[in-house]
């Protein structure tokens, strides 16, 4: 059985998709067009240089307090801090060496809302058997100039 209600859906529905695809007329446009910029001829896009040993760039972090404070994690290569002056990334775990290389595998970056010096990072490669280490959690007061580290139980 069908109702005055059902119709008026249907009608609705119909209604509906009719405008999205039905084309718009040049008249029905807004009579004001807005230009793009037109890219300039002389820039040539590039792979963004890290500097570091490389890997996935799954996170590219904010500090909402601090303009150009930036920060960026990699799967096997380190975390960054960009240095506006020299538009360059700094590498912030070079320090991790032969006995810790786990910690270059950042799972996890924070930087802080309140203290813009304070960065933490959850690292640690792998969960396999063979591997040896467990994770950590770093923990830095300078912007990753330094950190102090948790190891965690697995």
């Amino acid at each position: 059985m069908h109702t005055k209600r059902s119709y008026l859906s249907v009608a609705m529905i119909v209604a509906m998709l009719m405008a999205l695809f039905s084309p718009v007329s040049s008249a029905a446009a807004s009579p004001k067009e807005t230009k793009l910029a037109k890219p300039k001829d002389h820039y040539q896009f590039q792979n963004v240089v890290t500097g570091g040993g490389g890997g996935y760039i799954p996170g590219i972090i904010f500090n909402p307090k601090q303009k150009d404070l930036i920060y960026m994690r990699t799967d096997i290569g380190g975390a960054y801090r960009w240095n506006p002056e020299t538009s360059s990334w700094i590498p912030l775990l070079d320090s991790a060496g032969w006995e810790d290389w786990d910690k270059m595998g950042v799972d996890a970056l924070a930087t802080d809302p309140v203290d813009p010096n304070k960065v933490y990072a959850a690292v640690g490669m792998y969960t396999n058997s063979w591997d040896p280490h467990n994770g950590s959690i770093l923990r830095s007061d300078d912007q990753g100039n330094t950190w102090k580290s948790t190891e965690l139980p697995f």
